[in-house]
């Protein structure tokens, strides 16, 4: 192409489609020239200034895309693809303020579902947050609509939530009153109720997120105490908060009624509940505000004679809270006598670890991301692009095991985003499993199944697995090493495995909540869980802790806490233990953030997987591994 004379508008596009074509088959070089052609002859050509700068992003030059693509949109506001690849190359940067302002105007100008969870991803792990009304608009569709996990948008939404003006008035009220509690009137004032009514981001993360936030938690404490008084008194005007009130219930089920409450809540509680069995009984009207007020306190399936509400017309917040407390559960456990068992459970630790599990299943995941469906080898490839691609099953499928799935939000995810996949997904856990079938069933997934097994147990007994996967599960055994043993005679040669460590460093702000727990003699009951909370959250000395999500819920609570077993490894420990089971260590998983800082630390070309260097990164930053060590290992081909 010539810049001697103007080109035709065709001709534009004939280069700029030659040049796209160089591109995608990785010939960048030539498809550079080709679009810097077509600058020479059209300046300013926005399709040319974008596909340069995802060039420059692909080469790690993060400035030079965020100069191009700025030129393009300036150009071009209108083409969302340009602000969702500036986005990319401002988070590349750290930018992440800027990139949550990119992906925003990339959602609003094109609603697609990258746009979404690319959106989502960095709302999870921003520090700031627009406060305007259509932000947070966007956010309650993010949670309402899982363009993330929920849980991992609840902080973000948590602090958009706190500082909404139209609630600041009853927030600010309770943080004011606690712990003493103020009447309904107090608290809410005149419209008060209606306003949380309205309010779509606070509804959508009461009913999908925990919120895991102690100042939001107080407020939410004392509106379970009003809503209880309101019920009592049939107050005027408490009809405007059903929706607000029935969100509480369900956020108090996904909590598994962690709140405290003083005596005559719960003795009030304890009345409403009576009145509703015997008005169920007699088939007489229940007002939704006892619906509510009962659910916020224990599950609405455990009252005697509700059965039948569910067939009753109700408002579509007493609808869904029915669904949640009543139809949900029974379904879990009339399923629970068809899971199949693969094992006995005949291990001591085993034996514990399944009744805290039966008592406490977590988590109580209401809906996961939906996932373009792909490939998992490529998937794996192209995080480990220097790694052998994993083996195949019989008729091409990659057979997964998930070793201790819990209520299956990992398996759920995997049989979504990779239906070439066979999944069979295990646990000790009779109830995990039954809501893990039953959230699999509405989704439609019919390449995962659930059967019950201790890994302690297993025997290689004709069935092989090319991917398995062990998350948070090992270090609750008896002997983790053995079980990963267990685990790795099902896993066939070149097979690969993800695996999730507890790090000793990583939890040592644990063990002085532990010696707490021991001095004051708090069980795992629900009660003594509760007021240990209470002491930690009210304590200036674990001031740290109120920052773990799993401190706002009654079952994550005792697992992080008062768990039946827990073992904690070091970097050097988990080396020798791949050396020692005939492994090679794939890579570490850890997010962009993390990761920036271990190269800017060891430098650009520093492997990520090396466990020496990633040992001493941890002793600098001791919270790096705070969740858990997370690391994918291969098994030899002729191991």
């Amino acid at each position: 192409m010539k810049a001697t004379a103007p080109p035709d508008e065709a001709a534009i596009r004939r280069a700029l489609q030659a040049g796209m074509q160089h591109h995608d088959a990785g010939r960048l070089a030539q498809a550079e020239a080709i679009y810097h052609e077509v600058l020479a002859a059209a300046p300013g050509r926005p399709e040319a200034l974008a596909l340069l700068g995802a060039i420059a992003s692909a080469g790690a030059r993060y400035d030079e895309a965020i100069d191009l693509l700025g030129r393009a949109i300036r150009a071009n506001p209108a083409v969302p693809n340009f602000h969702h690849q500036l986005a990319l190359a401002l988070e590349a940067r750290g930018r992440r303020d800027e990139a949550l302002a990119a992906h925003r105007s990339a959602v609003q100008r094109g609603d697609r579902s990258a746009f979404r969870a690319a959106f989502a991803r960095c709302l999870a792990g921003a520090d700031r947050a627009p406060g305007d009304a259509g932000f947070r608009d966007l956010v309650a569709r993010a949670l309402s609509e899982a363009w993330a996990r929920p849980a991992d948008l609840a902080r973000a939404s948590i602090g958009l939530v706190r500082a909404d003006p139209a609630l600041e008035g009853p927030i600010a009220t309770a943080l004011r009153a606690w712990p003493a509690r103020p009447s309904a009137r107090e608290l809410f004032g005149d419209s008060g109720l209606a306003n949380l009514s309205r309010n779509r981001l606070l509804l959508a993360l009461l009913e999908n997120a925990q919120a895991c936030d102690w100042g939001l938690e107080r407020f939410l404490t004392l509106a379970r105490h009003a809503l209880v008084e309101l019920a009592l008194g049939d107050a005027p005007g408490a009809q405007d908060g059903i929706p607000f009130f029935c969100a509480l219930a369900r956020q108090c089920f996904l909590d598994d009624y962690v709140f405290a409450a003083t005596g005559d809540e719960a003795e009030g509680a304890r009345s409403l509940r009576e009145r509703l069995s015997a008005a169920a009984r007699a088939g007489a009207d229940v007002p939704a505000l006892w619906l509510a007020a009962v659910g916020s306190h224990v599950p609405l399936g455990s009252v005697p004679s509700v059965e039948a509400l569910p067939e009753r017309p109700w408002p579509a917040s007493v609808r869904d809270l029915l669904v949640q407390q009543v139809v949900e559960p029974r379904a879990e456990r009339e399923d629970r006598a068809s899971i199949p068992q693969l094992t006995e459970v005949r291990d001591g630790v085993s034996r514990r670890v399944r009744r805290q599990y039966e008592q406490n299943p977590y988590p109580r995941w209401v809906r996961v991301p939906a996932a373009e469906p792909r490939s998992l080898e490529a998937h794996l490839r192209a995080a480990f692009p220097r790694a052998p691609a994993p083996p195949r099953g019989t008729g091409g499928a990659i057979d997964v095991l998930v070793a201790g799935c819990g209520t299956g939000q990992e398996s759920a995810e995997l049989a979504q985003a990779f239906p070439g996949c066979r999944v069979l997904a295990i646990d000790l856990s009779l109830a995990s499993l039954a809501y893990a079938r039953r959230k699999s069933r509405e989704m439609g997934l019919a390449n995962v199944d659930y059967a019950q097994a201790d890994i302690m147990a297993l025997e290689p007994a004709g069935r092989a697995f090319d991917v398995i996967s062990s998350v948070g599960v090992l270090h609750h055994l008896r002997d983790p090493v053995a079980g990963w043993r267990r685990l790795l005679a099902l896993l066939r040669p070149g097979g690969w495995m993800q695996v999730g460590l507890y790090s000793e460093a990583g939890r040592k702000d644990l063990a002085a909540a532990r010696e707490l727990i021991a001095r004051r003699g708090y069980g795992p009951d629900p009660d003594g869980i509760r007021r240990c909370r209470q002491e930690l959250l009210a304590s200036a000395e674990f001031a740290r802790l109120a920052s773990l999500r799993d401190l706002y819920g009654m079952n994550e609570c005792r697992d992080l806490l008062f768990h039946a077993e827990e073992h904690r490894f070091t970097l050097p420990q988990v080396k020798a233990t791949i050396a020692a089971l005939g492994l090679d260590l794939v890579g570490l998983v850890a997010d962009a953030g993390v990761l920036r800082a271990y190269r800017e630390r060891f430098g650009p070309d520093a492997p990520e997987g090396d466990l020496d260097r990633w040992h001493a990164f941890e002793g600098d930053f001791p919270d790096t591994f705070a969740g858990m060590y997370l690391f994918w290992v291969r098994r030899r081909d002729g191991a």
